[in-house]
């Protein structure tokens, strides 16, 4: 494999060039084989290759040029960005962040508490009224982080600095994004350093680490017969196999709608699925009271979402396996979803690339809504999540983030989309293993080629045939309490 540096001979892509061993100036598009991989630096009218592996494609660096259009932009698909016009005119930003982000990973944090807002022109380095902090300095620095590269992911690039304020009662915006930060000191050690872990990622197998596991937790909500929700925290704890999403009630920190489903891990994706059976068995028998429904999809009761986060272990992060999440996975669970729901969970929960690092090293992919409405999606989801974890490198991702087909996926216009699917079917069946699970995958692409969506009014109970238990007399003293949907 060869690695190359598309540039317009812009002094900090020198040096870079000088400080990376393996990288190669690119010359031709001639040069590039199937392998390799083009990192662009910049904006340059040289267009990309048709084969290799692009890093910042064309088209994205392109979405860069005009500051206030690219503002709209992100503003379209549910990003705050900073201006000095009516819409911020009340709004003073309190401190200033710049995050330089490679391969959809943060490189650095670097924060000022008093340098001036510059719109007049665009920020493209640190200037020296910045520090470097730590990532995990406070609780606001990891959601300054999760921005940057969610900016960075909704125009289609892969690197670059994203530039972002803060304002009172800890709001966040976007101030800017350079895909070509200037290289000079710290920076260019962060970028060369990443570009070299990068190579040395790439020449290794996709799953150096072992087996790849997979995992899930799914979120549910509980309903009577009088179509109320009823608090999960009524019967389950935050923690353990079956416990409750941190969300609460106006924020009071001990009222909790949600119901998580957090089965253990498997190698093998049907085994998954069997794990989340039994989860769902062990979380029926605690709750035993009659009438009690469990409903999942994208909103089951307003303003509450329910999500399907499918973790990935012993498998190398980075954003093209992101991009292939989102082309393979995502976008056909969002072809199957209600509109009615999905329009309202989105853009806010379940955007594009909607992804969260967790402890032990691996990530979480939380993009589609809570897919157990339907055991088929669901083994049908974890099957393609298994092979995309095994042959991502191998898939071609496409541009997925023009704004139309964007705003398509966030509007569930699922006309506009359909094309996409077709051909991205098209070319998962031809990946190695997936007639090991075509019987499983081949319902949910049923279900999307004749128009067909999960029903989020279904008790998923009854869609998983898991039997109702009553509990001990004693476990249900206190009568059925439940919460009118607010």
């Amino acid at each position: 494999m060869a690695y190359y540096l598309l540039h317009a001979g812009q002094p900090s892509a020198q040096r870079l060039v000088r400080r990376v061993a393996r990288l190669r100036e690119y010359t031709s598009v001639s040069a590039v084989n199937a392998g390799d991989a083009v990192i662009r630096w910049g904006d340059s009218a040289e267009s990309d290759p048709p084969i290799g592996r692009v890093l910042n494609p064309q088209n994205a660096v392109v979405r860069t040029r005009s500051r206030p259009a690219m503002a709209r932009f992100l503003r379209r698909v549910g990003i705050r960005v900073y201006s000095r016009d009516k819409s911020n005119e009340n709004t003073t930003l309190l401190r200033q962040y710049r995050i330089p982000v490679f391969d959809l990973k943060p490189l650095a944090c670097f924060r000022s508490d008093r340098a001036p807002v510059w719109l007049n022109q665009r920020l493209q380095q640190v200037q020296s009224s910045f520090r470097e902090v730590p990532l995990d300095e406070e609780k606001v620095t990891a959601r300054v982080l999760q921005l940057a590269c969610r900016a960075l992911h909704a125009l289609g690039l892969d690197h670059g600095m994203v530039s972002i304020g803060m304002a009172p009662k800890g709001v966040l915006y976007v101030i800017d994004v350079t895909p070509a930060p200037v290289l000079r000191g710290r920076l260019l050690d962060l970028f060369g350093q990443a570009v070299e872990q990068y190579i040395e990622r790439e020449e290794q197998p996709a799953a150096v680490q072992g087996n790849v596991l997979l995992g899930t937790d799914v979120e549910l909500m509980l309903r009577n017969a009088a179509g109320k929700m009823v608090l999960a925290s009524r019967f389950f704890s935050r923690k353990g196999r079956v416990g409750c999403d941190d969300r609460s009630v106006q924020f009071d920190g001990q009222r909790l709608p949600l119901m998580e489903l957090r089965p253990d891990p498997d190698a093998d994706p049907l085994r998954l699925v069997a794990n989340l059976r039994a989860v769902m068995v062990e979380a029926s028998s605690r709750i035993g009271v009659p009438g009690i429904q469990w409903v999942a999809g994208s909103m089951p009761f307003r303003p509450y979402c329910t999500g399907g986060h499918i973790h990935f272990s012993n498998v190398a992060f980075s954003s093209h396996f992101v991009r292939v999440l989102d082309n393979y996975l995502g976008l056909p669970l969002m072809m199957v979803e209600d509109p009615r729901t999905s329009r309202l969970r989105r853009p806010r929960y379940g955007f594009l690339g909607d992804i969260r690092h967790k402890d032990h090293g691996g990530f979480e992919y939380r993009t589609p809504a809570s897919f157990v409405v339907s055991p088929e999606v669901t083994t049908a989801a974890f099957c393609i999540a298994h092979l995309l974890a095994h042959h991502h490198r191998e898939l071609p991702v496409f541009d997925l983030y023009e704004e139309n087909l964007q705003l398509a996926f966030y509007q569930a216009r699922k006309e506009v989309l359909l094309p996409i699917v077709e051909r991205n079917y098209a070319i998962l069946q031809k990946v190695p293993g997936f007639d090991r699970y075509r019987e499983q995958i081949q319902p949910l692409f049923d279900m999307i080629f004749s128009g067909r969506i999960w029903d989020e009014s279904v008790d998923v109970r009854t869609a998983w045939g898991i039997p109702a238990r009553r509990r001990q007399a004693a476990g249900r003293a206190g009568g059925q309490r439940s919460l009118a949907n607010a």
